[in-house]
């Protein structure tokens, strides 16, 4: 007897869906691709229960004939292309006929189509097997209905994440088609609420209404043409940086892709920040001739392989550090970050930017408040043994020259402030230098801590409320963590659709920083989702750090004696959050060892 046979045609349906579905947000891709192919301006999406119920893909696309929808659930059947000399010039999204008849055969499948003026069809397949195929009433465009995923599939089913992951991922690939398609409209509706309803318009406006002004604020644009290659889009300046990737978009041809080589071209021009664990935001499109790349890789079609991929590389990457030569535009919002001192016309001469050296970018990144926040912003790559042994060298330190808290306070009330960065001044032993913003980050970490673990800090209100537009997913976080935001001062309210207005926020920040904060916690949160002892600490010295005086602010003489007593106050003056020491002390003996004294 043969041992080998063939496989039934509902199982090689189901090993094909493997390879294209595994999961509600793929299921999403296949359908809306279908219909920007039919050339749908509007698109409107219903999902319940994170896609394990319902995903529903309405379009005013050119529609099916009778004859092209019952095709259409055939497997390999496609319009778009016919002949082996088709693949090298590929301008839709979908072309392999695989992505309906896959769906269809882990799913319960209903779709209604009609071509402009003609009677309409709807066609029900369950598992692969037709329960139906009957008229029904006009409509313009299609609808694909996709009830019960993986119902006949036990074991995959029991592998979807719960509804709320998986409508978070639902979210972030259909920002990837409103931002991949800006003309053309967009309404998602996920368990009878409005999640995104963005009408046609151009890409700027689209970042907008999916991120707030904020964003729009903050992108600079992209345009260079280089033969064969267009590269046009946007970048985020420095105000949009954040801690976790998520906001990086490539679409080649309209497609989103995922490269790490073109990723490298794009973080390199932001060389500093990527060495700081930071990720710039940008949507970039790169349009070349189809004979230069092979989307037929993967069945899910995120990979491609490139004819000369180092030369695009080379052009995406000089396409970025054009825009980032301007150094003016890349640093944030002066009045919200307050690292440099007040510009005065003694201070320097005209700045030409058109005639500014290529190294401008390397410049800039070294610059005065670029290399003072270096080892600050790498707390969170740290681990807790990490932060141990560097507390651990500090407090050694300490005890090996025989510093003890007493022989610290200033024997006197003269205290210098040198470079707008330093506090110097006599005690007993000689003389300490104090750094003037991680001083004011322990004082303010520690603070933060008794408030979280205490009654909270009290609230200033704000003159200027600012408005925070959230993703859907980020909004739901911030709900879990508002405890603790209102705790350390914070104060918001609903306004719209994932959007507060933050009305009030804690004494010790500048105004206008106040979104930036919680940003900041709010995506620490979002990469560990785990509220313990460790994210407190996290969160206090987020806090810490963005509203401690940075170096450059000029301090009066009673604020420097004011910030000094605060710091003798705290349980540990000896080293900031980080790890990073707040005290040099040099002993009546080490100077008199410099200047060759005898006694």
């Amino acid at each position: 007897m043969a041992k080998i046979h063939y496989l039934e045609s509902s199982l090689v349906d189901q090993i094909a869906a493997g390879e294209v579905i595994d999961r509600p947000a793929s299921v999403l891709k296949e359908l809306i691709e279908n219909s920007l192919d039919s050339g749908a301006d509007n698109i409107e999406v219903h999902v319940i229960k994170g896609g394990h119920e319902l995903i529903q893909v309405s379009d005013n696309g050119c529609g099916m004939s009778q004859e092209d929808l019952k095709l259409a659930f055939m497997r390999h059947a496609t319009s778009k292309i016919k002949y082996l000399e088709d693949l090298n010039s590929i301008t839709t999204l979908g072309f392999r006929g695989e992505a309906l008849p896959s769906i269809a055969s882990v799913s319960m499948f209903t779709a209604l189509s009609s071509e402009k003026d003609s009677n309409g069809y709807e066609i029900k397949i369950n598992g692969s097997e037709e329960k139906s195929f009957k008229p029904a009433a006009g409509l313009s465009g299609t609808t694909c209905k996709v009830q019960n995923l993986f119902y006949n599939t036990p074991a995959r089913r029991k592998f979807l994440k719960k509804p709320e992951t998986e409508q978070s991922v639902i979210n972030s690939m259909m920002r990837r088609f409103m931002l991949s398609r800006p003309e053309v409209a967009f309404k998602m509706i996920s368990n009878n609420k409005i999640v995104y309803d963005v009408p046609a318009q151009n890409l700027s406006e689209r970042i907008n209404s999916i991120y707030g002004s904020a964003f729009k604020n903050g992108i600079l644009p992209v345009e260079l043409k280089k033969d064969p290659y267009i590269v046009t889009g946007f970048t985020g300046n420095l105000s949009l940086v954040k801690k976790r990737p998520g906001e990086q978009y490539i679409f080649l041809n309209g497609r989103f892709i995922k490269n790490r080589l073109l990723n490298s071209a794009i973080f390199s021009a932001y060389q500093s920040l990527i060495q700081r664990g930071e990720f710039p935001f940008f949507v970039m499109f790169l349009e070349m001739p189809p004979d230069l790349f092979d989307v037929n890789v993967h069945p899910a079609k995120l990979e491609v392989r490139f004819v000369n991929e180092w030369q695009i590389y080379h052009v995406i990457k000089t396409s970025i550090t054009t825009v980032l030569q301007d150094i003016l535009k890349v640093i944030p919002d002066y009045k919200t970050y307050q690292h440099f001192p007040e510009y005065t016309p003694n201070q320097t001469g005209s700045l030409n930017l058109e005639k500014a050296p290529s190294g401008s970018i390397t410049q800039f990144e070294q610059a005065p408040h670029k290399r003072l926040d270096t080892d600050v912003a790498d707390l969170f790559d740290k681990n807790e043994a990490q932060l141990q042994d560097a507390h651990f060298r500090m407090e050694s330190t300490l005890d090996a020259i025989k510093v003890h808290n007493e022989d610290l306070h200033p024997v006197s009330d003269h205290i210098w402030q040198i470079h707008r960065k330093y506090l110097i001044t006599e005690i007993k032993s000689g003389l300490i230098i104090i750094d003037q913003h991680v001083a004011h980050e322990r004082v303010l970490f520690e603070e933060a801590k008794k408030a979280i673990e205490g009654q909270g800090f009290p609230s200033q209100t704000v003159l200027f409320p600012q408005t925070l537009k959230l993703q859907p997913e980020e909004y739901d976080s911030l709900l879990e963590i508002t405890h603790y935001l209102n705790k350390i001062g914070f104060r918001f309210r609903e306004f719209g659709e994932n959007t507060v207005i933050i009305d009030e926020i804690p004494p010790d920040i500048n105004w206008g920083n106040e979104s930036q904060i919680i940003r900041e916690i709010l995506d620490q949160y979002i990469s560990v989702k785990n509220i313990n002892p460790s994210f407190i600490d996290q969160i206090a010295a987020i806090y810490a750090c963005k509203s401690a005086i940075k170096a450059g602010d000029q301090l009066k003489p009673e604020e420097r004696i004011h910030l000094i007593d605060r710091l003798f106050s705290t349980d540990h003056p000896y080293y900031c959050p980080h790890g990073r020491p707040i005290i040099i002390n040099l002993s009546i003996n080490e100077l008199d060892q410099r200047f060759e004294r005898n006694t």
